[in-house]
């Protein structure tokens, strides 16, 4: 009898807990969604007349990418946000978004999807444009994942955007599912690339999943065996109604931590070229009730773009948090209340990249586009770590070219830089920021060809990313590396 009680407590607190989650818990998606939901497609219809039917997907790319590079575009952009996009790293754009209506599985506004010039945009750069559906909460989810015929009218309506616009795929964004629907919720997506992919067969299908799955509502093999890839939402570990402000993606450190997140993807059986990681370029801020790290927040905290989080860094500085590979800062306001804000950076941007290398994964998701505001470091810094930076196409080029390596790397006081050269010429060796601005040159002169080793002095460089750029007469190479001397 005593353990039937304990049993039944147990179940109890967990009803308790993932009802909690439910009701607490608004993911930066559905937080950013809400805010800006009443724009909807009268705001977007006036920003941009009808726009006729975009013309299909140009493959060619400037550069070849190891990763994909996946972006979601919310509505809520600016006009012309789109065109200040690095289009040369990014190889898919998921326009965000429809948004589900339960009562029949169409949708309550497709937020200009039907105008909007950033598929035709992309699309001549060599980038897919897929289309982000939405659906937010248990309720809503437990609706949609009931029933069949709902399912199948919005397969059908997606179809029909998707050939209307020539849009590449779907994203669906399915947040707070309950566990009575974990296999409904793999028959739904099954039935959705079934159906999909009969009318349209380069068509891509992804799901944008938690970073915990608290409920235990996601069966992950079967949704990575279904889908074309996972993009797990690796942010929100700390949220806007945190009750201490705290890192939004911690690498490390934390009970609950990206690493972690990553690694229980692979265990569960999710294998890494269909995982992506999902990467914040976003922050919150919080009121607290000191300057303490991690202080008791006083009230719930406010989202910040990755160029609104730059800016209050450059007015109060920042601290690179160790234990959780992040920076945070903090002040206090005009009325005497502390702050406390935790966002990414180039620094922590090239730990999260490190990771998706070390695990091999498909690549990175975005979460935001837009928020850069056209900044080229948040860009230079995914084309340092995820493609061969400016290799020329010479049919001559040498094999020994390619040479070139700093080890160790990341760099505690020295490393060695080495490269081969197969010819004479003139070689230029320069350390640079993530921006691309020059720290120091390296190297300037005209040499033989042979093997070269040089040591690379890192002991007075700030902990941080920057790019070791090796030029010649018909090369240009660039290799990322990380300094750590604290």
């Amino acid at each position: 009898m005593k353990n039937i009680l304990l049993t039944v407590l147990l179940f109890s607190n967990l009803f308790v807990l993932a009802q909690k989650e439910d009701s607490q818990f608004i993911s930066i998606h559905q937080l950013q969604n809400q805010q800006f939901k009443s724009l909807g497609d009268s705001m977007l219809k006036q920003q941009h007349p009808f726009w006729s039917k975009p013309s299909p997907l140009l493959v060619t790319k400037k550069l070849e990418l190891t990763r994909k590079v996946f972006g979601w575009h919310p509505f809520w952009a600016s006009a012309t946000a789109y065109q200040s996009y690095n289009y040369d790293v990014l190889t898919h754009l998921s326009y965000f978004s429809y948004e589900t209506d339960t009562l029949t599985g169409g949708y309550k506004t497709i937020n200009g999807w039907d105008q909007t010039p950033v598929i035709e945009w992309a699309h001549q750069r060599g980038v897919k444009v897929m289309l982000t559906v939405t659906n937010f909460g248990t309720t809503s989810n437990n609706a949609l994942l009931k029933d069949t015929l709902r399912q199948n009218f919005m397969i059908q309506t997606l179809i029909s955007l998707l050939k209307s616009r020539n849009g590449d795929g779907v994203n669906f964004d399915l947040e707070l599912v309950s566990l009575a629907h974990r296999a409904n919720m793999v028959s739904f997506i099954g039935r959705a690339v079934k159906k999909i992919k009969a009318e349209l067969p380069d068509a891509e299908i992804s799901m944008a999943t938690p970073a915990v799955d608290w409920s235990g509502s996601w069966d992950l093999p079967a949704l990575a065996g279904l889908c074309n890839y996972l993009i797990v939402m690796g942010y929100d570990y700390y949220y806007s109604g945190s009750t201490t402000a705290g890192p939004v993606a911690p690498l490390e450190g934390e009970s609950y931590n990206i690493t972690k997140t990553i690694d229980t993807y692979l265990k569960a059986g999710v294998p890494p070229n269909k995982l992506m990681l999902g990467t914040p370029w976003f922050g919150y801020n919080w009121p607290v009730v000191s300057s303490a790290r991690k202080a008791t927040a006083s009230g719930k905290g406010v989202s910040l773009t990755f160029m609104a989080a730059a800016d209050l860094a450059a007015a109060y500085g920042k601290t690179f948090d160790e234990t959780t590979k992040v920076p945070w800062l903090s002040y206090k306001d005009a009325s005497n209340i502390y702050h406390q804000a935790w966002f990414d950076d180039a620094t922590s941007y090239g730990y999260k990249y490190e990771l998706v290398n070390a695990r091999n994964l498909a690549g990175i998701g975005i979460w935001a586009l837009s928020y850069e505001k056209g900044d080229a470091a948040i860009w230079n810094g995914i084309q340092a770590a995820f493609s061969m930076t400016g290799i020329e196409d010479s049919p001559k080029r040498q094999k020994d070219d390619y040479r070139f390596s700093v080890f160790p790397n990341p760099v505690r006081g020295t490393s060695t830089i080495s490269f081969t050269l197969s010819k004479h010429q003139k070689v230029e060796l320069t350390l640079t920021d993530i921006s691309g601005r020059v720290i120091k040159s390296l190297l300037n002169k005209e040499l033989p060809a042979n093997n070269y080793s040089f040591t690379l002095d890192a002991s007075q460089l700030h902990d941080g990313y920057y790019l070791l750029v090796l030029r010649t007469s018909n090369l240009l190479l660039t290799r990322k590396i990380i300094a750590k001397n604290r």
